[in-house]
């Protein structure tokens, strides 16, 4: 740093005032030797800084002229100004005028569809400032007036440039990136963008994928899915077969909010997790947070997945057919009206049930007394429709529709002689979920844009399940009983919501919004009747409807002061009210990265959040039956804090390496009050359930390789996670049911040529934790074998073995279409989903307990089950 001299040189005055002309003849002469000679004959006190006239030459001549005028030949052209005070003349640098900035802003779009590019990055090459396009595809920035190069990228599309340009006032530029590079494989795309997310965001723990993406990860039945996509992620396990949904960084599945177009879905699989309801086809891309998390979400406490959906192309129609050996998809889209309205629809099936139809017919013919029925399927409607008022006005409608529908049964009827016994029973699943949306996006200003959106959405399940059996004599029904029992359960919610995107100045992305949620509750209702031939009896357990009211704002503040940092400060505010009750909750939020240099780079963030409903689960596996309830009056919001921190390095454009480290703390989360709860008839909620604390801590490993013939990662997850209830396991703390310590996976994507590709992916996890009993007895007061008693030490006693699976899919492109060839769980492990007990009838003892008593004592035999063997699947796409 240059030190600063002051230099004040006084002369004095040797001539009268005549004397304040001057003479000077200098050619290219150092500037400060010439001013030292008109001091030293000028007769004025001058002051000014030793560095101000440093390096400067001056060519000037004057003869007998008066010395302001030789100081303006002198200094003319340059900053630097003189200003006379007395007999005192003071130099200074002239300051530079603030440059007048303009605005630049308008949409990235998809060249040939018209489709938002959700992240693309515009940059100014004067100013070096830069900025991402937002979920509408629009983006605006402040620049400095002047000639300038403004150049937008995206992942896998051929970078565009406006060429030099002058800014003198505000400019709309709306762009239309070509169509994809095909030197780019659909994985690389992805990669590349998660690349810039891991080095350019500063939220811990967010991944972006796109529908190519999802569609490269090995699939099952041939269908590709977002959920095991994301299950290939570090800190986010996948259960076992029959658990649903997501764990992620130890939590349940019911701490997960899933959205579509930014509206939330509280069932999201199909099939026991096999399958998720978001269909790959309709969706365009995919944020998902597990660590810090923007002012924008809330409602959960472990992760954020926003599923944003295809427009539609302005253009032209596109579309695409797929068949499986089990399923089937169509999705088209295209123009309504060219170059204004858009459409697009996408429609998936199962046929599981017609593929039943002749297997049971062979499973019944070899067994005629005894009859066996069984029906599955599940169907996803997406319809979207898109139109543009104007460059600056746009509005969509967007449904969606999902349903599953599970049948089973058997009747068996033995006679002899005409006299016998006979029996039928009947059990049916339904459950989907109903979204129905409309939004308006609107530029307001150059520098303001907003959306406004209006929704409904339904969840509902429903169970029906009927037992009919008598006896038969002489071939008359002598006894006969019927029960039946008939449960639903209900979520209606109706939304409002603004979301709004501000770039106030540069270095500044201000998001900020409202909502309010209007939530209707019917957590469970069932009808048990049982009819005889000489008594009815019928018991109902019906819980009374829920309404709620939700509302919450938001703003957050993305905030670049420099280069390296990158700062994120935002707050989310909430109100939760139901029965009179009024709960209140301010979630604080705060990430910031700092890049180290081109290579490195490291975050950390700070996130809280809050829940106000939750899902109780009364079996090992997932069920449709498994009730979404509110918090009640005298239960407070589930609350969890989180910070989190990481290191990335990324060598050059082919690798990307992290480690994220993590530790959250859970509070009021809900459960029954014990592991095998009985449910009582016209027991109320509360009394069911019980509040505690939890917390889970780890680190998160990745490598990717994103260019080249062979890509993938390989990530590794080391995780401990605890609940703690007052009224389970004595108080104590024990693990969570998701407590998987360790957790390794491999993808690999083999671009073989231009028509084969072949993909890989291993995952091992540490198996969830269940509870066994240590000790049971049969109890002598209700006679031998008529009921035994269990007791376990500890909740969550027992670990389930080692969950490995390797799942593999070849690609086949052919001119019009691919092949896909896949197999899920190829080399057929079959992985413990659940432990029970059994008897050992030669290892009986009698033992004394405590009390004295006498009890007959059996040591129990633990079988495990295992489900899902290897599954072969062939699926053809024809695209058009």
């Amino acid at each position: 740093m240059k030190k600063l001299a002051v230099s004040i040189c006084v002369a004095l005055a040797a001539f009268s005032a005549g004397a304040q002309n001057v003479t000077v003849d200098a050619v290219n002469r150092p500037a400060a030797k010439v001013f030292a000679e008109l001091m030293e004959h000028s007769g004025k006190n001058f002051v000014y800084s030793g560095s101000l006239l440093r390096g400067m030459r001056v060519t000037v001549k004057a003869v007998d002229r008066p010395i302001a005028e030789v100081l303006d030949m002198m200094f003319r052209g340059t900053d630097i100004r003189y200003k006379v005070r007395g007999n005192n003349v003071i130099l200074s640098r002239r300051e530079k005028p603030e440059p007048r900035r303009v605005t630049v802003n308008g949409f990235v779009r998809e060249a040939g569809s018209g489709e938002a590019l959700i992240g693309a990055i515009v940059t100014d090459s004067a100013s070096r400032a830069a900025t991402v396009a937002n979920n509408g595809g629009f983006f605006s920035m402040t620049l400095p007036e002047g000639t300038t190069v403004l150049t937008v990228s995206y992942p896998g599309l051929e970078s565009f440039s406006t060429g030099r340009i002058k800014l003198h006032s505000p400019l709309t530029l709306n762009v239309e990136m070509g169509e994809p590079s095909h030197t780019l494989a659909e994985v690389v795309v992805t990669a590349a963008k998660n690349r810039s997310l891991a080095m350019e965001s500063s939220n811990v723990g967010v991944v972006n994928l796109s529908r190519d993406a999802i569609a490269s990860t090995p699939t099952i039945f041939g269908e590709s899915d977002i959920i095991k996509s994301l299950q290939h992620e570090p800190g986010v396990s996948a259960g076992v077969e029959g658990l649903a949904g997501m764990y992620v960084h130890g939590g349940d599945s019911d701490e997960n909010l899933y959205m579509l177009d930014n509206i939330p879905l509280y069932q999201v699989n199909h099939l026991g997790g096999l399958f998720s309801a978001f269909n790959t086809e309709a969706i365009r891309n995919v944020d998902f947070y597990k660590s810090a998390f923007p002012a924008k979400y809330d409602g959960r406490l472990s992760s954020f997945m926003d599923v944003h959906t295809r427009d539609g192309s302005l253009e032209s129609h596109h579309g695409s057919f797929r068949l499986g050996l089990t399923s089937g998809s169509f999705n088209l889209d295209g123009p309504i009206w060219k170059g204004h309205t858009s459409y697009s629809i996408a429609l998936r099936r199962t046929w599981y049930d017609l593929i039943s139809i002749p297997i049971l017919a062979m499973v019944n013919h070899d067994n005629p007394d005894e009859k066996t029925r069984g029906r599955y399927s599940f169907m996803d409607l997406n319809l979207k429709v898109n139109h543009h008022f104007s460059p600056r006005s746009s509005a969509h409608v967007m449904f969606y529709y999902g349903d599953d529908y599970l049948k089973s049964g058997s009747s068996s009827d033995v006679s002899v002689n005409h006299d016998g016994w006979f029996d039928d029973s009947t059990t049916r699943l339904h459950w989907g979920n109903l979204v129905f949306s409309a939004g308006w996006k609107y530029v307001f200003s150059p520098s303001i844009f907003g959306e406004i959106t209006g929704a409904y959405t339904r969840y509902g399940s429903s169970m029906y399940y009927k037992y009919y059996s008598g006896e038969r004599r002489d071939g008359e029904i002598v006894s006969w009983s019927d029960e039946r029992i008939d449960s639903d359960n209900n979520i209606h919610d109706w939304i409002l919501r603004a979301d709004f995107d501000w770039r106030p100045v540069p270095g500044h992305t201000v998001n900020f919004g409202a909502g309010y949620t209007r939530h209707s509750f019917l957590p469970g209702r069932s009808t048990r009747s049982v009819k005889t031939d000489d008594m009815l009896v019928t018991a109902t357990d019906s819980v009374w409807s829920y309404r709620a009211d939700e509302a919450n704002v938001y703003i957050g503040d993305d905030w670049r002061p420099c280069d390296r940092w990158r700062v994120n400060i935002g707050l989310h505010g909430s109100l939760f009210s139901i029965n009179g009750s009024t709960h209140a909750a301010l979630s604080p939020r705060c990430a910031a990265r700092y890049t180290i240099n081109d290579r490195w780079a490291a975050k950390a963030s700070y996130s809280r959040t809050s829940q106000y409903v939750y899902q109780l689960a009364q079996s090992v596996i997932s069920l449709p039956t498994d009730q979404w309830m509110p918090i009640l009056p005298g239960q407070k919001p589930q609350t969890a804090d989180k910070i989190a921190a990481g290191v990335y390095y990324a060598p050059d454009e082919r690798w990307t390496i992290s480690l994220e480290g993590y530790y959250k703390w859970m509070r009021n989360i809900v459960e029954y009050r014990d592991e095998y709860y009985t449910i009582t008839p016209g027991m109320g909620w509360a009394a069911r359930m019980t509040e505690g604390r939890g917390s889970s801590r780890g680190l998160d490993f990745k490598i990717e390789k994103s260019v080249g013939k062979f890509t993938g990662h390989i990530s590794y997850s080391l995780m401990w996670a605890d609940r703690q209830f007052p009224d389970k396991n004595h108080g104590r703390r024990f693990p969570a049911r998701f407590d998987n310590r360790h957790k390794i996976n491999i993808a690999l994507n083999w671009k073989i040529s231009k028509k084969w590709e072949m993909g890989a992916a291993w995952t091992g996890m540490s198996g969830n934790r269940i509870t066994l009993p240590t000790q049971c007895w049969e109890d002598p007061g209700l006679g031998p074998w008529d009921y035994d008693m269990v007791y376990a030490t500890d909740i969550n006693n027992y670990r389930l073995p080692f969950y490995h699976r390797l799942d593999l899919s070849f690609t086949r492109h052919t001119k019009h279409g691919f092949w896909n060839f896949s197999i899920y769980n190829a080399y057929c492990h079959l992985n413990t989903i659940s432990v029970y007990r059994d008897y050992d009838s030669n290892d009986y003892q009698w033992v004394t307990l405590p009390d004295g008593t006498a009890m007959l004592y059996s040591r129990p035999v633990f079988q495990k089950v295992g489900v899902i063997p290897l599954i072969p699947s062939i699926s053809y796409t024809w695209l058009f």
